[in-house]
């Protein structure tokens, strides 16, 4: 009777150890299947590689976090973070990698703001040109305006056939009016009202071998003058002439 009750603690004993190790190995298995779903490696694609590396120090935060609880808008928020990022693809590739596609905005000027220089994107955005450089072939844009009434001008040139690589300085004025100056110095004067109309006619006359002044006056309807205004003198025609 009294071997019996020794087995029987022997067997107990054993099966308490048995347990407790199965235990341990059941929680490390779990640990282990968990953390092969950490975020190991963020890739960012798309930018100047200053800029991506930049990117992804900036979300090396969430290293270490199970990739199935990140949330992506955690990932926009920081994103946001670069105006001049117009679009992204964010991709989890399991088990443990984020790539985010990055594509950046067009630069379509420049302008002056708090007397410091930025560029004007195709999304909307003012931009730092501290991270950038070869911009230096963009339009001046001067004057208070928004970028969506300098892209709202942009989209009007582009119906209008008017070259807009040849433009070298824009003017917003307060009224609504708008001028523009080329690479060969010659200073157009729009209209307020049927500015495609107005810049049509302009590339018409710079196009024409006989123009050779430097002014363009369209501001008043149905009439052109044309002048040479480092000259002194101005020649005045009507818009049936052309």
């Amino acid at each position: 009777m009294l071997q019996y009750t020794g087995k029987k603690k022997k067997f107990l004993f054993l099966f308490l150890i048995l347990l407790f190790l199965s235990s341990i190995n059941s929680k490390l298995f779990v640990e282990k299947k968990d953390s092969f779903y950490n975020l190991k490696h963020i890739e960012v694609r798309g930018l100047e590689k200053s800029i991506n590396l930049e990117i992804q120090e900036n979300l090396n935060f969430l290293k270490n976090t199970n990739i199935f609880f990140i949330d992506k808008h955690v990932l926009e928020d920081q994103i946001n973070k670069y105006n001049f990022i117009e679009k992204y693809n964010i991709i989890k590739s399991y088990p443990s990698k984020i790539i985010l596609k990055l594509q950046k905005t067009d630069f379509l000027a420049l302008t002056i703001k708090n007397n410091e220089i930025f560029l004007i994107g195709s999304n909307s955005k003012f931009i730092d040109t501290q991270k950038f450089n070869n911009y230096e072939d963009l339009p001046m844009v001067f004057g208070k305006f928004s970028a969506e009434k300098f892209k709202s001008f942009k989209k009007t040139l582009y119906l209008s056939d008017y070259n807009y690589n040849d433009i070298k300085e824009i003017f917003f004025y307060p009224s609504g009016r708008i001028d523009i100056k080329n690479k060969d110095n010659i200073l157009i004067k729009f209209p307020i009202k049927n500015l495609q109309e107005a810049l049509s006619i302009s590339n018409k006359i710079i196009n024409n071998n006989q123009f050779k002044n430097n002014v363009i006056d369209l501001r008043v309807s149905n009439q052109l003058i044309l002048s040479n205004e480092w000259k002194k003198f101005k020649c005045f025609h009507r818009l049936w002439i052309i």
